[in-house]
């Protein structure tokens, strides 16, 4: 089993072309992007990524799963949780583009793989709220409080754990303190890989015994990715 990560994909069509061509050529059998995928099926061209995404998917035979960043429409989000729930990955539209709901854990190749979105918007003050910018898109610590402690194998997420200055967002204390709660959630379920987006730069560090990757957005192309092989267990 191969997957291919990917980070920031904001709804761009050449880059999601790429990326299929990258997986294909890279014998990838799974995407997972790590936020900011592009769900603004309340706008045409963002009903016209996500056919896109599924059309591609199915044609390659590759599934795409992703993480909510802080650049989606969470109340079509919060309306998919209440009518599935947030067990498994939801269908996006089908089984080709699945969201995975912040806390969800599933199973792949015998790994337990866990998706948490989130994030803070710099500038949310430039956008409008209910459409192009919704309040739910900040990590929830009460939520946080509520995930098992056990351990995952693989954790993504959008926000990228405190530990290591990445961007001018850093300078910001909304932002900072939505890293200091996603590092408390990589301490509390202690993945062997953790792999992130949101900051547009491609960096990598160690913490504990967990590798971090944050990954680089759309127009990065090769940066905005990280191939890894899960052999089956």
């Amino acid at each position: 089993m191969r997957i291919m990560f990917a980070g920031d994909i904001h709804g761009n069509m050449g880059h999601l072309n790429w990326l299929f061509r990258h997986a294909k050529k890279n014998d990838v059998d799974t995407i997972i992007a790590c936020g900011d995928f592009g769900y603004w099926v309340h706008l045409a061209f963002g009903r016209k990524f996500i056919a896109r995404a599924s059309l591609l998917a199915e044609h390659n035979n590759i599934p795409i799963l992703w993480v909510d960043g802080n650049h989606e429409n969470h109340d079509l989000l919060d309306k998919l949780r209440e009518e599935h729930g947030d067990h498994a990955p939801i269908p996006t539209p089908d089984q080709w583009v699945k969201w995975i709901p912040r806390g969800c854990r599933f199973d792949i190749n015998g790994y337990t793989f866990m998706g948490y979105g989130g994030a803070y918007s710099v500038d949310w003050k430039q956008r409008e709220l209910g459409h192009s910018f919704w309040k739910q898109e900040l990590i929830n610590p009460y939520h946080l409080d509520e995930v098992s402690n056990d351990k995952v194998d693989v954790l993504i997420t959008h926000e990228a754990p405190y530990g290591k200055q990445l961007t001018y967002k850093d300078d910001i204390s909304v932002s900072v303190a939505q890293r200091e709660l996603v590092l408390e959630l990589q301490q509390k379920v202690n993945p062997d890989l953790h792999v992130c987006g949101h900051h547009h730069v491609r960096e990598t560090w160690n913490y504990n015994n967990t590798e971090i990757h944050v990954l680089g957005r759309d127009t990065m192309d090769k940066e905005s990715v990280l191939i890894r092989d899960f052999p089956a267990r």
